[in-house]
C-alpha cells in the first residue's frame, strides 16, 4: 500500500498522506518529498488532503521539513485535515501552522477527517 495516494471518498478525490508510525530518518524525509511531488502536480487550490500522524515521531529535522513542505503546498491545497495528533504532536502542528500561515483541522479518526474534507 502506498503511503501517499489519491483515493475516491464519497465521490471526491482525496490525497491520503499516511505518516502513521513513521520515525525520523531518510524514509520519513523521502515520504515528505513524495507527498510534495504529488501535491505540486495538481491544479492550484484543488487538493483535499488528510495527513495521518498516528504514532509518528518527529525531531527537529522532520519538523523543519514539514514546515517547508506545508508552506510549499499552500497554493495547491483547498483543505487539509489531520488525524493522530496528540501530546507533543499538537505542539509541532501549532508550530507548522504558524510558520506556513495555514490552519489545520484536527480529527480523532481518519474517517472523521475524510467526512469533513468532502464537505469543503
Amino acid at each position: 500500500m502506498d503511503r501517499i495516494r489519491f483515493e475516491d471518498y464519497k465521490g471526491k478525490k482525496v490525497l491520503i498522506e499516511d505518516f502513521s508510525q513513521m520515525r525520523p530518518g531518510p524514509e520519513f524525509l523521502a515520504l515528505i518529498a513524495a507527498a510534495q511531488k504529488m501535491i505540486a502536480s495538481q491544479p492550484q487550490k484543488s487538493v483535499l488532503a488528510v495527513l495521518d500522524a498516528t504514532g509518528a515521531s518527529f525531531n527537529n529535522e522532520i519538523l523543519a521539513a514539514m514546515k517547508d513542505f506545508t508552506k510549499a503546498n499552500t497554493p495547491y491545497v483547498k483543505a487539509a485535515a489531520v488525524t493522530g495528533i496528540n501530546g507533543l504532536l499538537q505542539v509541532a502542528l501549532s508550530s507548522i501552522s504558524k510558520f506556513s500561515g495555514r490552519s489545520f483541522n484536527a480529527f480523532p479518526t481518519r474517517e472523521a477527517a475524510l467526512d469533513w474534507l468532502v464537505q469543503q
